[in-house]
């Protein structure tokens, strides 16, 4: 008999289902995860609302921790019952960019949640190299916001900011607030942006040198007064809107960088002109997910404050819509398959 499982599909904007699936195929090189906890991205909820598309129907979440059920016969190193996590990409392992190990960049990756199912289900499978045990020390309630941390630490390369040196971070959802975590721990003065009151107030108790309300502040003037008229050496959009990525590109010094972690959004006009400055899009990198895990070993990052819903699986349907509606304001929410 065929076993089944709970999945929540996403079928179009606005359209999510609590559905009934067969238990996905396990091959001989993958271990099929019970999953314990997923939480909501914000790429999710762009997903959702139709701000970006997918083929469908599609599972979405990303971000997991479980516990391994069964693994197929080639696989060694993992067995039923341990705690893991699996990133996100998929890879071919053999294009140029696989034989450099940068498989974030494979000509032929798929991404989980985006092009292949995700983790808003009771199971999942996944290649046996893309799976990473979660240290006894971490939680799995931590375990399944691992994601943020492994972007931060990805931000972080591409900044090439230096002790002391000001990063200005745009968007203090997950991502930023967790940047802010990353900056702060890496000796960086820290520069937080975002239009909501509370998590400027969680930013500053993480650490934020200075947090700025676009509702209530000139940006630009406030942050030239606050870098001797010059700007940051590092800005980084978390927050995927267009007017905070029009902001960054006035408030980065010549010579600086602006990173780009939201989605679909560009510099535009004459802030591009004449500042030799470097523009970079961020993804994420699975070489990270080790060291993200130890940060939280350490308890040098905090994953749990950030956590304002808990549901069971059998309520995502009405969390997104909540979420889509502007009825919910989480921080970041957990669903537990």
């Amino acid at each position: 008999m065929e076993m089944k499982m709970k999945a929540a599909v996403f079928y179009g904007p606005g359209d999510m289902r609590l559905e009934e699936r067969p238990l996905p195929r396990l091959n001989d090189d993958e271990v099929l995860i019970r999953v314990k906890a997923a939480s909501v991205c914000g790429t999710d909820l762009h997903i959702f609302n139709g701000d970006l598309e997918v083929e469908t129907p599609l599972v979405l979440g990303h971000d997991f921790p479980g516990v391994v059920e069964e693994v197929g016969r080639d696989v060694t190193g993992f067995q039923k019952g341990n705690r893991v996590i699996a990133h996100m990409v998929r890879y071919c392992g053999e294009c140029l960019f696989c034989r450099q190990g940068r498989y974030n960049l494979c000509l032929r990756n798929t991404w989980m949640g985006f092009e292949i199912d995700g983790a808003f289900a009771e199971y999942v499978v996944a290649p046996a190299r893309d799976v990473i045990p979660i240290p006894s020390e971490v939680p799995l309630e931590e375990a399944a916001i691992t994601e943020p941390i492994v972007v931060a630490l990805r931000v972080m390369d591409f900044s090439q900011a230096g002790i002391g040196e000001t990063m200005a971070i745009f968007g203090q959802g997950p991502i930023g607030l967790v940047q802010t975590q990353v900056a702060k721990l890496a000796g960086l003065r820290v520069i937080t942006i975002d239009p909501l009151e509370e998590r400027l107030e969680l930013a500053q108790g993480f650490g934020a040198d200075h947090v700025l309300n676009p509702l209530k502040t000139n940006i630009v003037e406030a942050i030239l007064k606050l870098t001797d008229g010059i700007g940051v050496h590092c800005a980084v959009e978390d927050s995927g809107s267009q007017e905070a990525v029009d902001l960054a590109g006035e408030v980065t010094r010549p010579g600086g960088r602006i990173l780009f972690v939201g989605e679909g959004r560009r510099l535009r006009g004459p802030v591009v002109r004449h500042r030799e400055r470097i523009l970079i899009e961020v993804l994420v990198d699975p070489w990270k997910y080790p060291l993200a895990l130890e940060l939280l070993v350490k308890k040098q990052i905090d994953v749990r404050s950030l956590v304002t819903h808990e549901i069971e699986l059998d309520g995502i349907v009405d969390l997104f819509g909540g979420l889509s509606e502007g009825e919910l304001k989480a921080v970041k929410a957990l669903v537990r398959p």
